[in-house]
């Protein structure tokens, strides 16, 4: 079937352009539509993927920067797998990504869309001004009962996500499943790994109630039950490996101040993988000459090029 001309079709959608009346792949902003979906796939949260694409100085055609709403049109739209809706009619098209990349994308958003808010982190967050932080039943971001300062329970889940590297499931790092776990086996890991939250204006604090060496795999999905499987300890008494480095490693705090830009910016950046880091038991640290120096750099090149 013949696709539609562009007296039909009006604009070319993000990704495409039109030429001699058909529409061909825009070889500038096709890599950056693949990327969305690249990027869905892997974070499965649209806000990030926004995020993560204004982060590297992409912009939508009209210079704007991307949203979660645009993101969410671009996943939706049938001619990223090469089909264009018209008149009810279904004309083929150049795909950007595969019909099989396309489906999994859209069944991740049809199953975000049912998916009620559940709150993992019950009695477990307060905020820095001492108040309590819960999710009122209306709403999917835990508020401060006293200062009424709020954060969406998807930020905090992702970021409580992050700093799970160091427990593990067989030899897979708890981070690196996350996102496939049921809600019942994240309340069950929420429940065994951690005492509190602490949430700031600029900053998140963890306190975990176990070392990781202690932390026993649970048997995830096969419980109805809470499993003790770790013991609290003193955090003064955690454990550490030095990384291989001879410098002064630098704190989250030292680290922005360094960078120019906030704490929660450098945790944002660094789940992006824009931002190198040392483990060193519960610590996150970063060297100026191995992590930092080469993200600025790589912010100038970016900026000049």
């Amino acid at each position: 079937m013949t696709q539609p001309t562009s007296s039909q079709g009006g604009a070319a959608p993000y990704g495409y352009r039109w030429q001699g009346g058909r529409l061909e792949i825009d070889e500038k902003e096709a890599p950056v539509r693949r990327l969305i979906f690249d990027l869905f796939l892997k974070h499965r949260r649209k806000k990030t993927v926004a995020k993560m694409l204004n982060d590297l100085g992409y912009r939508t055609r009209k210079g704007a920067a991307f949203s979660d709403v645009a993101i969410d049109r671009l996943l939706r739209d049938t001619h990223a797998k090469g089909i264009r809706r018209e008149l009810d009619r279904d004309f083929p098209v150049e795909a950007i990504v595969s019909n099989e990349v396309w489906e999994k994308a859209n069944s991740l958003l049809s199953r975000r869309e049912l998916k009620q808010p559940v709150n993992i982190f019950a009695r477990r967050v307060r905020c820095s001004c001492g108040g309590s932080m819960s999710v009122p039943s209306s709403s999917n971001k835990y508020v401060c009962a006293e200062c009424r300062s709020k954060i969406p329970a998807e930020d905090l889940e992702e970021i409580f996500a992050s700093q799970l590297g160091a427990f593990l499931i067989g030899s897979t790092p708890i981070s690196e499943s996350w996102h496939s776990f049921t809600t019942r086996e994240k309340s069950l890991v929420v429940e065994q790994l951690c005492d509190d939250l602490e949430v700031a204006r600029e900053s998140i604090s963890i306190r975990f109630a176990c070392d990781p060496s202690l932390f026993k795999t649970p048997a995830l999905g096969q419980h109805t039950e809470p499993v003790n499987v770790c013991s609290p300890i003193e955090h003064d008494h955690i454990p550490t490996a030095e990384p291989a480095i001879e410098e002064p490693l630098l704190g989250e705090a030292e680290a922005a101040k360094f960078l120019g830009i906030s704490k929660m910016t450098l945790l944002r950046k660094r789940n992006a993988g824009l931002i190198g880091f040392f483990k060193v038991g519960f610590r996150v640290l970063y060297s100026k000459e191995k992590h930092l120096v080469p993200y600025l750099i790589a912010c100038e090149n970016k900026r000049s090029a």
